[in-house]
């Protein structure tokens, strides 16, 4: 299972953000922010979504309460949930390697495509959760199955077993270097579609 956690304030917008590919979303925005903008995208399924909105304006204070939340959230679930902290600010850095430290997998994803603009209002109904499919059934678009070609391609031993040497190999293969919120969708697409489990920093394949 992988939850997202997004500071909106920070990135502006979810256009960037394959959001199906999360079992839960905790969204936080700022206090002068009153919508939510998903781009251009539809959802034809529904999605596992919380909207917290700061109150206050000091400075940081989404900062301070989206680190309060992912504490939160990991003492009271299981480790084998990956936690994915969407924001291109920096100071998170540290929070996100003490939680990688203490035994779960916790990514930062930075969008390169911020820009903020109002478009969809705000839905805070949290509905039903989107689970994965039980057996390895591929749903992805054409440039990721080409990527699951070459995964399968090879012998299971010879395939990247690290987390971080797929997700080179994902910006090789896929020419995305630089962009962490490509490489990032591309692995959630692989996890989702029950190709790999993620165990740690190790890669388990599941064909």
């Amino acid at each position: 299972m992988k939850w997202a956690f997004i500071d909106l304030e920070n990135i502006g917008n979810l256009a960037d953000i394959e959001l199906t590919t999360y079992d839960k979303i905790v969204i936080f925005i700022g206090a002068k922010q009153h919508r939510l903008d998903f781009g251009s995208k539809k959802y034809d399924s529904p999605l596992n979504l919380t909207v917290i909105q700061i109150k206050a304006t000091q400075a940081n204070n989404l900062d301070f309460h989206l680190a309060y939340y992912l504490g939160k959230y990991d003492s009271e679930t299981a480790n084998d949930i990956c936690f994915d902290l969407i924001s291109n600010d920096n100071g998170f850095t540290p929070l996100v390697a003490h939680i990688k430290a203490n035994g779960r997998l916790c990514v930062q994803v930075k969008s390169t495509k911020a820009v903020v603009k109002a478009a969809t209002p705000i839905n805070t109904k949290t509905q039903n959760q989107i689970k994965p499919p039980a057996k390895p059934v591929i749903k992805t678009t054409a440039n990721t199955t080409k990527l699951v070609d070459s995964l399968l391609a090879r012998p299971k031993e010879k395939r990247p077993q690290k987390v971080v040497s797929l997700r080179n190999h994902i910006a090789s293969h896929m020419r995305v270097q630089g962009n962490e919120i490509a490489i990032q969708n591309h692995l959630n697409q692989l996890v989702n579609a029950n190709i790999v489990s993620l165990t740690g920093d190790g890669v388990v394949y599941k064909c």
